[in-house]
């Protein structure tokens, strides 16, 4: 129950946390807390920590927290601290319609992370795309989980990876799949990078390397890298489809189906993408001729009452026989994607508190039956 610590560009020093100095070798200091709190969800506690290197003063942060996976009552879970938790998440591709890429302030970073825990969401699919650090370390203080993507890896084909995955068909091998040496080259670099860089955060759990088969190749080979890289998170290879051996968890995406478990009966299971129901905010949509979702609603009554029947017949009854977490399309709309719970501009919450959303107790329950 404590801290390992690599200080770039410093040999010699101390690391003051919580009043208690301890001492820096060779560039590498251990800190352990007395009475350590760990992080999770419902309390995101973290430790302030000061670096001391001559007159060189740098502060920081660090968390004490640990996922692995186990069984609980003849069930693969996964755990959080020890203890089983259900990630109840939402896909959030981090788009804003001001700044696109970007908010128009930091700050609203954070308020989409309370606006979803508010309703008893405890997880973030970051969505094919790399945030700026503030929004990790939002997530970090605020305790939103965190499911990391690799960007894509190559072309998309509707045909190859989304008509043949959905009637069934899935290739025996994906070593030949994205031809392209200098993409796979790129995605190779770029997911070692990535997972260097934002390896620091706690809020981070899961690093999903491939997407719905986008530019996937030889899936085996990157969890293995990935795994040498770090081995103190869970790696989702493959979300959605064209599985192949090596993964931590059974990752499903089901839109037009009744939701179910996978086959891989083995390993936790995760609905990594579903939902996608659309209520459009006429006076809060990016464009009124065009609409892209899954299921379409013509009044919030009906959107709501959708949404909580989702979670009370389908996702409930699954954790209860395995299901480790659900992922749900997605914390806000994108332009002609009006499947969010936010509107576009953030100035709209189509399900809010006081409909009697969350059901974050019941779906913990579940996973925490038979322990």
């Amino acid at each position: 129950r404590g801290a390992d610590i690599t200080i770039d560009g410093a040999a010699e020093g101390v690391a003051v946390c919580d009043g208690i100095e301890y001492e820096i070798k060779d560039g590498k200091v251990r800190i352990e807390p007395r009475d350590p709190i760990l992080w999770s969800p419902d309390n995101p506690h973290l430790y302030d920590v000061k670096i001391k290197c001559g007159k060189d003063e740098v502060e920081s942060y660090f968390a004490l927290r640990e996922v692995t996976t186990g069984n609980v009552g003849g069930v693969p879970r996964i755990l959080l601290n020890g203890e089983p938790i259900f990630l109840s998440g939402l896909l959030d591709q981090g788009y804003f319609s001001d700044g696109i890429y970007t908010p128009a302030s930091p700050e609203l970073y954070g308020d989409d992370i309370e606006k979803m825990k508010s309703l008893g969401f405890n997880t973030l699919r970051k969505h094919i795309k790399i945030e700026p650090e503030h929004f990790y370390y939002e997530c970090d203080r605020r305790g939103m989980i965190v499911f990391q993507d690799m960007v894509n890896a190559g072309k998309y084909s509707f045909f190859a990876d989304t008509i043949l995955p959905t009637i069934g068909f899935s290739p025996k091998s994906d070593a030949k799949k994205n031809k392209s040496a200098a993409a796979r080259k790129n995605f190779i670099s770029t997911t070692e990078r990535t997972v260097r860089h934002l390896s620091n955060h706690p809020s981070i759990l899961l690093w999903t390397i491939f997407n719905e088969g986008w530019g996937q190749f030889s899936a085996d080979e990157m969890y293995d890298r990935v795994r040498a890289i770090d081995g103190s998170r869970l790696i989702d290879a493959t979300s959605g489809w064209f599985h192949e051996k090596k993964t931590d968890v059974d990752s499903l995406h089901i839109y037009f189906k009744k939701l179910r478990l996978g086959r891989r009966r083995e390993l936790p299971q995760l609905v990594s993408e579903f939902g996608g129901y659309v209520y459009k905010v006429k006076d809060h949509s990016f464009n009124l001729k065009k609409t892209y979702g899954y299921k379409i609603f013509s009044s919030r009554d009906e959107y709501v009452g959708a949404m909580k029947a989702l979670y009370k017949n389908e996702v409930l009854p699954l954790a209860k026989a395995g299901l480790c977490g659900a992922i749900l399309t997605q914390v806000s709309d994108v332009e002609d994607e009006t499947n969010g719970i936010l509107t576009y501009d953030r100035k709209v919450m189509k399900i809010t508190p006081l409909d009697g959303f969350d059901i974050s107790k019941e779906l913990n329950a579940a996973v925490r039956a038979g322990k």
